[in-house]
C-alpha cells in the first residue's frame, strides 16, 4: 500500500515543479519581446531554444505524474483513517484488505511489468492455480525466467508456490483469489 505521506509530498514536489516550468516556459517566451531579434547570435538562440525544451519536457512530466497519481490520491485521502487509538490501529491490522477494494487491484497491476502481467494473467486464466511446469510448457519464457518472474510476483504478495512433486504449484494468493 502507498504511504499516504509520502504520496503527498511528491504530488506536493510534482505541483512544484509544474508551477516552476510553466513560470520558465513564460518567461523565455517573454525574452522573445524584450530582445531585439537583429542582436542576438545563433549560439543565443540554439541555447534558448534547448532551455525552451528542456522547461517544456519538465512541465510535461509534471503534469503527467500530478495527473496519473490523482485517482490514487483521492481514493487513498477518501480512506485514510483518522488519528486512532492503538486498539484501532490493531483492530485494522488484523482486519481483511477491503478498504480499498476495487483500487488495490488496479493499482498494483498496473505497476507489474509486462512479462509479470502476462504470467499472472496466464494464472488467473487457468482459475487461479497451475502447475509451474506448465506455464514453462507455454514456451512463452525459459524455465528460469518464469521462476524468477514467479518469484517477483510471489514477493509482490500475488502468489503463492507450493511444492508438488518435481514442480511447484502457483495459486493466486488467498488476499488476490476474490478479487482476479
Amino acid at each position: 500500500m502507498t504511504d499516504s505521506g509520502l504520496l503527498a509530498r511528491s504530488r506536493t514536489l510534482a505541483k512544484l515543479a509544474l508551477v516552476s516550468a510553466a513560470a520558465l516556459v513564460v518567461l523565455v517566451l517573454l525574452l522573445v519581446l524584450l530582445v531585439d531579434h537583429t542582436t542576438v547570435s545563433e549560439v543565443f538562440l540554439l541555447v534558448w531554444g534547448l532551455f525552451l525544451l528542456l522547461a517544456a519536457i519538465i512541465l510535461g512530466v509534471a503534469l503527467a505524474y500530478v495527473f496519473m497519481t490523482r485517482g490514487a490520491y483521492e481514493r487513498h485521502e477518501s480512506v485514510a483513517p483518522a488519528p486512532a487509538s492503538r486498539d484501532r490501529i490493531e483492530e485494522t491490522a488484523t482486519a481483511p484488505v477491503d478498504i480499498l477494494e476495487g483500487a488495490v487491484p488496479e493499482v498494483a497491476l498496473r505497476l507489474l511489468s509486462g512479462d509479470e502481467l502476462g504470467l499472472y494473467r496466464r494464472i488467473v486464466a487457468a482459475g487461479g492455480s497451475v502447475l509451474q511446469k506448465d506455464l514453462v510448457g507455454l514456451g512463452l519464457f525459459s524455465g528460469p525466467k518464469v521462476s524468477r518472474i514467479l518469484e517477483r510476483l510471489e514477493a509482490k504478495g500475488l502468489i503463492v508456490r507450493e511444492r508438488h512433486g518435481m514442480t511447484n504449484r502457483i495459486r493466486l494468493s488467498d488476499a488476490w483469489r476474490e478479487r482476479a
